[in-house]
């Protein structure tokens, strides 16, 4: 299988790393209370939360954790957190916008108990709409999973096979829509492992051994080249006219051709002055006339 494209999601791929670190009872259970965590309250956090001080413990013991990792272990390590405060703490009962804020909360509170510590890059780097792609990757690769235990040769349960094929056919629809090029690259990671073990798996024909691949020539892909086209063209246009032998003749015939044409319109503008004079006179020559034959 082709070595697996490294994506702002690739936390997918590693979440027993991180669950195992957040999730787990018995590594808070003897830990001594945060000053800081004591009476924690947000307005994030519904009020029938319960043992919110534990909450606020286990966190900042984890960020604790993360903080002794290398970039990407806090990075992927931040993103999961959010993941876990969406389905564990809030229990989706909360929007994803108003999870971010609570993350947010969190981080903040981290640096309160481990100044000058900061985790702002976190802030910034994420947001409700990278939570929320990362909730759709993790809810088709847990999906998979189940399907892959079920199914070692004979294809078991087809039903969540083809629910993880309709998932990812939508999926991908979105991506090219937000042309979000992390969110392609993760499907195509998980098209690597569905196409991986398909092909050792007999399904019936409703079920693809493959699953289709993401065209990265979308609609953004091809208006772009197209601007960057006509932006090169009109440059190369440019530099003919301004700076060659063509360009330049090009340009002393317009020239002659405008001077022409302002001498003509200067021409048609004097007609009615030259008129009207013509006229004047006239009148002038028959009133003289009529004076000397009186």
């Amino acid at each position: 299988m082709p070595s697996q494209k490294e994506t702002i999601y690739n936390v997918v791929k590693s979440l027993d790393t991180y669950k195992n670190k957040l999730s787990s009872e018995s590594q808070y259970e003897d830990s001594i209370g945060i000053a800081d965590c004591q009476e924690f309250h947000s307005s994030y956090l519904d009020d029938a939360v319960s043992e919110r001080d534990k909450i606020c413990n286990r966190v900042i013991i984890y960020l604790s954790h993360l903080k002794e990792g290398n970039l990407n272990f806090r990075d992927q390590g931040c993103r999961y957190l959010s993941y876990w405060l969406y389905f564990e703490v809030l229990k989706e009962k909360k929007s994803v916008d108003n999870t971010i804020n609570l993350y947010k909360e969190f981080l903040k509170k981290y640096e309160d108990y481990d100044d000058p510590y900061k985790f702002e890059a976190y802030l910034k780097e994420f947001n409700g709409d990278m939570l929320q792609k990362l909730i759709k990757l993790i809810e088709l690769n847990e999906k998979f999973k189940e399907f892959q235990g079920k199914s070692y040769s004979t294809c078991e349960s087809e039903d969540i096979a083809q629910e993880c094929v309709n998932k990812y056919i939508s999926y991908v629809n979105e991506c090219y829509t937000d042309n979000d090029n992390d969110f392609c690259d993760e499907l195509e990671n998980f098209k690597q492992i569905y196409d991986s073990h398909m092909k050792n798996i007999r399904c019936s024909n409703d079920v693809p051994k493959t699953l289709p691949p993401i065209d990265k020539f979308n609609v953004a892909s091809i208006a772009t080249i197209s601007f960057v086209i006509a932006l090169v063209i009109t440059f190369v246009l440019f530099i003919f006219y301004k700076f060659t032998p063509f360009g330049l003749r090009i340009t002393s015939q317009l020239k002659r051709k405008k001077k022409m044409y302002d001498d003509l319109d200067q021409e048609t503008k004097q007609l009615p002055y030259t008129y009207d004079k013509s006229n004047i006179n006239s009148e002038k020559h028959k009133h003289s006339l009529s004076y000397q034959t009186v």
